[in-house]
């Protein structure tokens, strides 16, 4: 028989609700963030917020200041280096792991992820540009077939799909070389070169940190949806 699987807490869907207006964008880095308003905001009590903010200060994307109150992070230069190490090993190594198990489903991943940024590009929507540079790494990761790594990934990355959003919606990062980066990947992957493809990842997600390192963050919050 199927094991049954538990429905989602109130507090769990709290937190992704929060985490992702944090990773889109709706609340921005830096900004203070009130346990009412959200309660507000959300159509919940102040109890599952508060118990979402203490997960999501441990997944480093709130942090509570004594006295101050709760505010969504900031990074600095070693912690933007930080992630970016982070990821480019976890990345590199999902490829390994997705090219010899996963191909066709690492390659037809990253094939949507690519094309949902050029429509992007074409509307000039750096946002949705953002979503979909989050499909195409997410496809390198759900690829490799290493569940383990899936929930390292998501219990940690959220930082850094954070400030790419901030990057690419607010410090007019540069587009062009990054779509140029994404499709040698694809290439890289079509050809089952993982050498290549490696090479290439760790060099993208290290143009990240240069990018932060060049602007300074600044953006305002936006209305969460409701929990239902």
């Amino acid at each position: 028989m199927q094991p049954i699987s538990p429905p989602q807490s109130l507090m769990e869907l709290t937190a992704q609700r929060i985490r992702e207006a944090i990773i889109r964008g709706e609340l921005a880095l830096g900004s203070k963030v009130s346990e009412q308003r959200l309660a507000d905001q959300l159509g919940v009590s102040r109890s599952p917020v508060r118990e979402a903010l203490a997960l999501l200060q441990i997944e480093g994307l709130i942090r509570v200041l004594p006295k101050r109150g709760s505010f969504v992070f900031t990074p600095d230069d070693k912690s933007v280096a930080d992630l970016c190490d982070h990821r480019a090993i976890l990345e590199a190594a999902c490829l390994g792991f997705a090219l010899e198990r996963n191909p066709e489903a690492l390659v037809g991943g990253l094939r949507q992820g690519v094309d949902q940024m050029q429509r992007a590009i074409a509307r000039n929507d750096s946002r949705a540009y953002s979503q979909g540079d989050m499909r195409f790494h997410s496809a390198i990761v759900d690829s490799s077939g290493n569940q383990s790594i899936a929930r390292v990934h998501d219990s940690t990355i959220g930082p850094l799909m954070a400030l790419r959003t901030h990057l690419f919606t607010e410090m007019n990062a540069h587009l062009d070389r990054s779509m140029a980066e994404h499709a040698h990947l694809l290439e890289a992957c079509e050809q089952r070169d993982l050498g290549r493809a490696q090479a290439i990842v760790t060099e993208h997600v290290q143009h990240l940190a240069e990018a932060y390192r060049s602007a300074a963050p600044k953006s305002s919050p936006q209305p969460l949806r409701r929990v239902r």
